[in-house]
């Protein structure tokens, strides 16, 4: 079973199994939340480490999903993802987040 962020256990709902995976910062109106992307087969989930109940998580159906770009130096990188007409920006590792964009984009343009 994969666990996602510190000691929380795999919260995919049953039947999505991962196919990428990165730790990443959320950044948005309330701070920086520290959690995970997961790509799925029909989902790119942020599970926020310090809420594990779920309510601020982020879900974005692949048939919602407009776009990504990562941008960052050999430090720290941004992944901006953009679905349904709003948009979120994760930060981490750049070559990580590199490497989940690809993974998206092989997912869903095969």
């Amino acid at each position: 079973m994969v666990e996602h962020g510190k000691g929380h256990p795999d919260r995919l709902p049953r039947g999505e199994e991962p196919i990428a995976e990165v730790a990443a910062d959320r950044l948005d109106e309330d701070g920086r939340h520290a959690g995970r992307l997961v790509l799925t087969p029909n989902r790119i989930y942020f599970l926020d480490d310090e809420h594990n109940g779920g309510a601020h998580d982020d879900i974005i159906d692949h048939i919602r999903f407009q776009g990504a770009e990562v941008t960052g130096d050999d430090a720290v990188g941004t992944l901006a993802l953009s679905w349904s007409d709003q948009g979120r920006v994760y930060e981490g590792n750049t070559i990580e987040l590199g490497a989940f964009k690809k993974a998206i984009d092989d997912q869903l343009n095969p």
